[in-house]
């Protein structure tokens, strides 16, 4: 299925762009979230009418991630979780996690879907969280899973 791109997408293509896509995946997501039109010559003549204003937007939104990414210089975040003498975690760190902590631990607040944590985090170390605030504006998060010292009594 064809579509014309209203914004940017990462792996997809730029705005203005027709595409091809899985008839799903524009049905149920580009085209209700407003990220797509499907192509047609209304929808292109829309889309050129449009075209100013979208820019503007995506200008707008992308000045606003940058100021956003200016609040993560030198953050770090600590997570402690149970985990074997191995260290080996009883679970994993799930990007929810991420977003927890950095508003406990920092007052930030991002949304899960920003936090891509590519393999699931199982062992107890050192991590570079990437964070995507815009399809242009991306950091690194440096995140520490320690394990939680049990105290016997």
């Amino acid at each position: 299925m064809q579509v014309i791109l209203l914004e940017n997408i990462h792996g997809l293509g730029k705005m203005g762009e027709e595409v091809a896509v899985k008839s799903g995946f524009a049905r149920n997501y580009l085209i209700p979230s407003e990220k797509a039109l499907y192509a047609t010559k209304e929808a292109r003549a829309k889309f050129e009418a449009q075209q100013a204003e979208l820019e503007a937007k995506l200008a707008e939104a992308k000045a606003t991630a940058e100021i956003e990414a200016k609040k993560f210089e030198d953050v770090s975040i600590k997570l402690i979780r149970q985990a074997s003498e191995t260290g080996q975690l009883f679970g994993s760190i799930k990007p929810q996690n991420i977003v927890d902590a950095l508003a406990e631990q920092h007052k930030i607040e991002i949304k899960r879907q920003s936090v891509q944590i590519g393999e699931p985090i199982k062992i107890v170390g050192e991590y570079e969280i990437n964070i995507v605030l815009h399809s242009e504006v991306s950091l690194k998060l440096k995140t520490i899973v320690e394990r939680q010292s049990t105290v016997s009594v």
